[in-house]
């Protein structure tokens, strides 16, 4: 391995927007594909797990490169491409590869979300990375001032923001079709891994599998099949627990849908408390201020098997959340996550991705298509997917849907919620200043903990 420079977070903090001024930048120029074949020369970095469906998605780009630490997990891509390079360190890959590759895409753990894209965004290389976006409010602030400095086209993977349901939600709302908008309901199944009650084990780490490179910037600590590849989400070493894995997706039809702004105020409700694992369950309360002359509703956060309660929602069929089971012999049960947007007038309910929206009662709502009351679509729709949609805005020299100046916001809303967590008691929150008000010793959250981190940064 090269030896890549060490600076520390302080140093990092001081001199971070004026080192970008040193960045290489892109070889695109707006308007022109960025390599002779017309294609987007593209690194996928964590080629197996969610990674596949990044190879999928450049399926008419040029992957150029492979970055991953587990070469049993990868196995499926490296065959795919077998003329791509290979490479389990992303510092490396760089080095050798910088002027090869025009775009990163992302799909490693949450922990390694940010030394990657800013070691990309350093050398002006358009970013893709998985939602969240990263693992701490600081890193979510310090990536979106990067991603401004470089110019580059940076997208989160929350494919949702490309679907047209998102823009229903828009229009719908902004036309007042629900009426004043007094609470919304968001839930999820998730977590679907251990976490909660759990302590670490030590077991052998597998010959395929690079583990200190897997654990990158996080604490050295033993190996726990549970944990690595992938049930890591639920420790906070590694992930950002349910809200983490789900929120990006499903809070987007408030946080866009209805543009809420940042929250002022949070507090949450767990099923315990844990050193190193997050709560199997909890229920978080965002407070948001009035805007555009709105009064703005309540925002509520549920996982772990909590759901809303249907009492509470006329309109909504009483067996909206049937049990049954499935083809695997588990029970589950309909529309284990999503979100209700309710209004005085009726009730808007999104799937998971704001893929899909209808209006309770149902009446109602047949009423409003009948009637041709639903307002016209004005908002522009995407084609193609999140994919497609990063790789056209490379060559048309134009930013993507969810760019890192959204996605850092809408991360840092989210991870508020694991704030509020741990420290027990609500929060007031001051975005502008990026504190914690009422309590000053909560501020240390915002933060991240890692004493290993500066190796893996740029220098």
């Amino acid at each position: 391995m090269p030896p890549f420079k060490s600076i520390d977070r302080r140093t990092f903090v001081k001199t971070g927007a004026a080192a970008a001024s040193f960045m290489v930048l892109p070889r695109w120029v707006a308007g022109k594909a960025p390599s002779p074949n017309g294609k987007v020369n593209i690194a996928v970095i964590g080629a197996g797990g969610r990674g596949r469906d990044h190879v999928k998605g450049y399926a008419e780009e040029a992957i150029v490169a492979f970055c991953d630490v587990d070469d049993n997990r990868a196995a499926s891509s490296y065959e795919a491409y077998p003329n791509a390079a290979r490479f389990k360190d992303y510092r490396k890959m760089f080095d050798e590869m910088g002027d090869k590759i025009d775009a990163v895409s992302i799909a490693v753990p949450d922990h390694m979300h940010y030394p990657i894209a800013l070691w990309a965004l350093r050398r002006g290389k358009h970013v893709y990375c998985e939602k969240p976006l990263v693992r701490t409010i600081w890193e979510a602030r310090q990536l979106k001032e990067a991603a401004a400095e470089a110019g580059v086209v940076t997208q989160m993977g929350n494919q949702g923001h490309t679907y047209e349901g998102l823009r229903f939600i828009q229009e719908w709302t902004q036309a007042d079709v629900l009426g004043e908008i007094q609470e919304v309901l968001h839930w999820t199944n998730r977590p679907i891994w251990p976490q909660g009650d759990i302590t670490r084990k030590n077991e052998p780490v597998p010959s395929t599998i690079d583990y200190d490179l897997w654990l990158g910037v996080a604490p050295k600590k033993a190996f726990d099949s549970r944990i690595t590849p992938f049930g890591w989400r639920g420790w906070k070493d590694y992930g950002c627990g349910a809200i983490g894995d789900m929120a990006c997706h499903i809070m987007d039809a408030s946080f866009t849908g209805l543009d809420l702004g940042m929250p002022v105020a949070v507090e949450a409700e767990a099923s315990g408390s844990y050193e190193e694992t997050f709560p199997h369950a909890s229920t978080i309360r965002f407070t948001f201020p009035d805007r555009n002359g709105k009064k703005a509703p309540k925002v509520t956060w549920l996982d772990g098997g909590r759901l809303p309660d249907l009492d509470k929602l006329p309109g909504v069929p009483s067996d909206f959340f049937e049990e049954f089971i499935d083809g695997r012999g588990n029970k589950r049960i309909r529309n284990s996550s999503g979100t209700f947007i309710i209004g005085n007038k009726g009730i808007l309910w999104s799937d998971t991705y704001s893929s899909s929206v209808r209006i309770f009662p149902d009446e109602f709502f047949k009423e409003l298509r009948s009637s041709r009351s639903l307002p016209a679509k004005t908002l522009p729709r995407v084609r193609g997917g999140p994919f497609k949609e990063f790789a056209a805005a490379i060559k048309d020299g134009k930013q993507a849907g969810a760019p890192f100046s959204y996605a850092a916001d809408f991360t840092e809303t989210a991870l508020l919620g694991l704030v509020a967590m741990e420290v027990g008691k609500p929060i007031k929150y001051n975005a502008s200043k990026m504190r914690i008000t009422n309590n000053r010793k909560a501020n240390k959250y915002l933060n991240s903990q890692y004493d290993y981190i500066e190796e893996f940064l740029p220098g």
